[in-house]
């Protein structure tokens, strides 16, 4: 288990940039589907759970930088 969180610790940045990529590719997909399908209106909740991914990334990734500088 340390071997896996040691990994984790070592490459989150990349691990947390891919998954940032990922849903923001899920937003322009459900954007692109709201455009195609006029339904924007209807579709404003889809967006809100990957906007939350996005954000926990981005702390995972600031958490990780300063576990780097702090060691």
């Amino acid at each position: 288990m340390q071997k896996f969180i040691a990994f984790l610790n070592k490459h989150s940045i990349i691990i947390n940039s891919i998954c940032i990529v990922f849903w923001l590719y899920i937003i322009y997909n459900n954007y692109q589907t709201s455009i195609a399908e006029n339904t924007f209106d209807e579709r404003k909740g889809f967006f809100i759970v990957p906007i939350l991914f996005i954000i926990l990334s981005v702390f995972n990734m600031y958490m990780s930088q300063k576990r780097k500088n702090k060691a």
